[in-house]
């Protein structure tokens, strides 16, 4: 395989390799803004899954004492029997980590905390997600809502491995469903924390806000794991490998590291959890037929099965294909035996060779889980010897059903995703939050895939490298007549501490021949009541007075003072208080008019903002409403400490 770097490449190159060598063993060194390469597993952004994982597994008391396995049956943790000449590491024997181990990878206190896997066709941009887990509520069964005490992407290392999310929390018990005392996740939404969640698509950033999806209990029967997707593509080592201290066990166990020029093509199998033997143990390289079967459609329209690894299987008259092995499992050179673990990621690889003609014919993967075919747990799974005396009593993860998914063939590799900003946040467009950049030039180019990535420059000369059309350096012009107006998010810092500094960041832009400027108020609710500087009095948006009161509060703001050229996009920085909440006020400086949220407060009493997303602002200018394009001023902003 042959990967072309041209000069521009060297920064994004040095960036990489700063990053793979990091040896904290911290979760959030995953954080970092790296989508290399990452497949995208639908055309449209879509969640896959949002199941409940396993109940009470990371974090578990004494587990790192001399009697973890009696420490784990205490918790109700399953334990594998190996043999101990095999000196297996402590995750070839159980699913479960220690309180210390997961506390300290999370920097949160965890104890006997439950997981859910959240799974996206497109990867998720990494520093838009909050380790804290802020970024998702879960509703449960009894209507209470929870949100995560932590988030992140582990076991999920690798740089083209950000589409699953898990997170961890109090979620839920073991038990059945109609049972009185059963609690569990029903729901899983992705909220607004004041730094919105962003996927990457074919095209640039994607807001996450709003999206919503059902949970699955994996305590009952018919709720096993599953395969939510599989894409073939040719192999390639673009985006493979990670962070070495937190991602060790995903260096090096790619095709192309496994099996050296076998690797021609990889089947990326995508799952909504870990896949396991029995909850405990590890997919091994040569175990293709102990799980999986494609399917092929030959030139009759005939469906053929392919079982077996190293087999040449003949499609018709389109030539052949071999299955070759499993990878994106344990790292190159790792003995196979009962001891092996694998990374137990959501991704299982599989490599083939072969004519082209014959692999574009497959069709399908299929999962028997049955009549010789063996079913997979997710982690939590019962281990393989759940009758030994002094066992776990469980109930413990149910295995996966027999079901067929189709294979999606993506030989181009148009559905695969880059962005890189090595220099810090560079400036986006407001209205879709595509970065700005003038183009340099072709960074990276893969000769087998055909992928690029250029380089780019943003209008403050941070540097940034993505696979998309970075966004042109001029204000968004919007149709005119917009039909739906949309309430805007306030400023919301009460999720910091009262009195700390937050700062507001982002961009704005200005397509309109009058100059405005964009100020910020406090308000005592989201219903926009302020309390006024002079009286000392409460005003609710239409009380007389309140324009004045707003006025006042935002030149009580320091540096509180936005305004920018016709068609320019600049950076929006301001730093506010936590414990409050603020809203925007707009000054048409011809025409003096001011307006703010709050239609009932405005002298036409009509709304000037508009939503266009979490945090994210269209606003309209002119008194009477203009042209209703809501496009004169466009704000996207973000908070944090």
């Amino acid at each position: 395989m042959s990967i072309d770097y041209s000069e521009l490449a060297a920064p994004l190159i040095s960036f990489l390799e700063t990053d793979v060598n990091n040896s904290a063993t911290l979760a959030s060194a995953l954080l970092t803004p790296i989508v290399y390469n990452a497949d995208l597993f639908a055309d449209d952004l879509q969640w896959f899954s949002g199941n409940y994982g396993f109940d009470g597994y990371l974090g578990v008391p004494g587990l790192q004492s001399s009697n973890a396995q009696q420490a784990a049956a205490d918790s109700n943790v399953a334990w594998q029997t190996l043999d101990p000449a095999l000196n297996p590491p402590q995750r070839a024997l159980t699913s479960a980590s220690s309180v210390i181990g997961a506390s300290n990878s999370y920097e949160t206190n965890l104890v006997l905390a439950d997981t859910m896997p959240l799974v996206f066709s497109h990867p998720v941009f990494p520093p838009s997600m909050d380790a804290d887990g802020s970024d998702f509520m879960v509703t449960l069964n009894d209507g209470t809502t929870v949100h995560p005490e932590a988030a992140g992407f582990l076991p999920n290392l690798e740089y083209n491995e950000r589409q699953t999310v898990v997170i961890m929390g109090d979620f839920g018990n073991r038990l059945a469903p109609d049972e009185i005392s059963s609690r569990y996740p029903v729901s899983v939404d992705i909220v607004n924390d004041g730094t919105p969640l962003e996927l990457i698509s074919r095209s640039g950033p994607l807001d996450g806000v709003g999206l919503s999806i059902n949970s699955k209990h994996p305590y009952v029967e018919g709720n096993g794991p599953t395969l939510v997707a599989a894409k073939l593509n040719r192999s390639s080592t673009l985006g493979e490998g990670g962070p070495s201290g937190i991602g060790a066990s995903s260096q090096n166990n790619s095709g192309a590291d496994l099996y050296g020029e076998e690797a021609e093509y990889r089947l990326r199998l995508y799952t909504s959890a870990g896949f396991s033997p029995d909850g405990i143990s590890s997919l091994m390289p040569d175990e293709f037929s102990r799980y999986f079967q494609l399917l092929a459609q030959d030139d009759d329209g005939e469906t053929l099965v392919l079982t077996q690894s190293g087999v040449s299987y003949s499609i018709g008259n389109r030539g052949s294909v071999t299955i070759v092995g499993m990878a994106d499992l344990a790292p190159s050179g790792t003995i196979v035996n009962a001891a092996y673990v694998e990374d137990h990621d959501n991704y299982y690889d599989v490599i083939l060779k072969g004519d082209q003609a014959a692999i574009e014919a497959l069709t399908a993967v299929r999962m028997p889980s049955a009549d010789g075919y063996s079913p997979v747990y997710n982690p939590g799974g019962p281990g393989n010897d759940p009758q030994a005396a002094g066992a776990a009593p469980g109930p413990f993860t149910v295995p996966s059903e027999g079901h067929t998914i189709p294979i999606s063939i993506d030989l181009n590799h148009a559905n695969q995703v880059t962005f890189i900003p090595i220099d810090g946040p560079v400036i986006r467009n407001p209205w879709d939050r595509s970065p700005i950049g003038t183009l340099e030039g072709v960074a990276v180019e893969d000769n087998v895939t055909g992928q690029t990535i250029k380089a780019y420059t943003d209008p403050e000369g941070r540097r940034f490298y993505s696979s998309f059309e970075a966004s042109p350096d001029v204000a968004t012009d919007l149709a005119e007549n917009r039909k739906e107006i949309l309430p805007i998010d306030l400023i919301d810092t009460t999720g910091f501490d009262a009195g700390d500094d937050v700062q507001l960041t982002g961009s704005f832009s200005r397509s309109a021949h009058d100059d405005s400027v964009l100020q910020w108020y406090e308000v005592s609710d989201a219903d926009g009541a302020v309390q006024d500087r002079l009286s000392g009095s409460t005003l609710r948006p239409g009380d007389d007075g309140y324009l004045e009161a707003a006025l006042r509060s935002a030149a009580s703001i320091e540096d509180n003072r936005h305004e920018l050229s016709h068609t320019d996009v600049e950076p929006l920085n301001q730093t506010l208080e936590g414990g409050r909440f603020y809203a925007p006020l707009i000054t048409n400086q011809r025409s003096g008019h001011h307006y703010v949220a709050f239609a009932a407060a405005n002298g036409d009493g009509l709304d000037h903002f508009t939503s266009f997303g979490a945090n994210r602002w269209g606003v309209e200018d002119l008194f009477g409403g203009g042209d209703l394009d809501y496009d004169d001023m466009i704000i996207s902003f973000s908070l944090g400490s």
